[in-house]
């Protein structure tokens, strides 16, 4: 799947965007790669302390995505970016 970074997500990561190669069957296994990945700063804005969705939003945004339980599909790009 291709991720896509803006804003403060551009410079966590130093890159407009990536293929994520890495899988993940979930929202949430997705997120959790990422700030395993990318550290406690993209973390901060991803993922609440208590594992519930940040204040991150993405083109389908978490609330809409019914948590952070939604099946991944390949070939979806997905969109990081402060709400």
């Amino acid at each position: 799947m291709m991720l896509s970074y803006f804003a403060l997500f551009r410079d966590v990561t130093r890159k407009p965007g990536e293929e994520w190669k890495r899988p993940a069957a979930t929202l949430g296994e997705l997120l959790r790669d990422l700030v395993a990945a990318y550290g406690p700063p993209f973390g901060r804005w991803v993922m609440a302390e208590d594992g519930s969705p940040g204040p991150a939003s993405t083109a389908r945004t978490c609330a809409t995505c019914r948590g952070l339980k939604p099946r991944l599909r390949p070939g979806r790009t997905w969109y990081f970016f402060r709400r």
